[in-house]
């Protein structure tokens, strides 16, 4: 017997403690069985595309990361999970790279247009403009040099640029290089195709534009 507790005590203790047990058991159970199902999702769309796949087990039932890499458009593409913060602040993040080619003005930087933006605006403190009224809303762009601004006004650019700003709350396009941060974890083989279809649509109009496949 514990000392300080009485029988009828020692029981209830008992008896909480093997229901708290039993929860954290199908908490993680039902966790492993989804950390399973993703696995085999991300390896099958990896494997179809000819890509290699790598994943990283987590600490007992907590999700592990994982990573796929290969080539879209004749470019180097990757998408990987990565865990981020601590606590009740925990999440875990999708995150994609794509290159977008030598032939890519390396020099433009370009993010979503945010409320701050908007709010900039209004003091003076603004972004840089391309001349088209729905990009330079949508878009916030920097070191927009001659051949960037042609580059982006090109009729192919405007709407995968478009798609990129809607379907996505982060992202950066810095030194030639499509950078997209999402907070969820596709787990089906539709929700990563969803994923990766504004990234492709911008890659593919890049390549096309250009022919360019370095």
């Amino acid at each position: 017997m514990i000392p300080g507790m009485t029988g009828i005590q020692i029981g209830i203790f008992a008896s909480v403690f093997g229901v708290g047990l039993g929860v954290a058991s199908i908490i993680g159970y039902v966790r492993w069985k989804h950390w399973k199902q993703q696995l085999q999702v991300w390896e099958g769309f990896a494997k179809t595309r000819g890509w290699s796949f790598m994943a990283r087990s987590g600490f007992m039932y907590s999700a592990g990361t994982m990573e796929m890499k290969g080539r879209h458009a004749g470019r180097s593409i990757t998408v990987e999970t990565e865990h981020r913060g601590y606590g009740r602040h925990f999440h875990i993040v999708t995150i994609v790279r794509h290159g977008l080619g030598n032939g890519f003005p390396r020099e433009v930087v370009i993010r979503p247009e945010t409320l701050g933006d908007t709010v900039l605006r209004l003091f003076g403190n603004k972004d840089e403009d391309v001349g088209d009224a729905s990009l330079d809303n949508a878009l916030d762009l920097r070191n927009v040099t001659p051949k960037a601004r042609t580059f982006l006004l090109r009729t192919e650019m405007k709407q995968p640029l478009l798609n990129l700003a809607r379907a996505f709350e982060h992202f950066a396009i810095e030194d030639g290089v499509l950078t997209v941060a999402v907070i969820a974890v596709p787990r089906t083989t539709i929700e990563l195709y969803e994923l990766l279809k504004p990234v492709r649509e911008l890659a593919d109009a890049v390549r096309d534009t250009l022919g360019d496949t370095g």
